[in-house]
């Protein structure tokens, strides 16, 4: 008797270990922080919950957006799409004009019809990047 309850709870274990590794091989947020770590790109959004951030990594540089819609009529349009990022300077040096553009390009191929707008810090540094060529 024991030995078949030692068994079905051997049993449980494994099938609740193969539960848990295949949740952690599938979270967005782990592919995420992975395509950050390779710098590539990677886009992680849910389209239909207009209050969910967009988070996007590019280069090794995670960025944020936030989405904005213009009343509450039409909860999915998004109107526009404001983008911030807490990396260091030293991370946005590698940047360059047409980065910034690719990075648009992928956002507007998920929201077509939105106006993207750049933080503060990271518009700094694109005048700083157009003056310098």
């Amino acid at each position: 008797m024991i030995v078949i309850i030692l068994r079905l709870a051997l049993l449980a274990l494994l099938v609740y270990v193969v539960y848990r590794a295949v949740q952690f091989l599938g979270s967005p947020d782990r592919r995420l922080k992975s395509a950050q770590a390779k710098k590539h790109f990677y886009v992680l959004d849910e389209q239909k919950n207009t209050r969910k951030n967009l988070k996007l990594t590019f280069k090794g540089v995670l960025f944020e957006g936030e989405k904005h819609i213009p009343s509450k009529d039409h909860p999915l349009f998004i109107h526009t799409i404001f983008v911030w990022t807490e990396a260091p300077e030293e991370k946005l040096s590698s940047f360059t004009e047409e980065d910034f553009a690719e990075l648009e390009e992928n956002i507007k191929e998920h929201y077509p019809d939105c106006k993207i707008d750049w933080d503060s810090n990271i518009q700094k540094w694109k005048n700083k990047k157009a003056e310098e060529q």
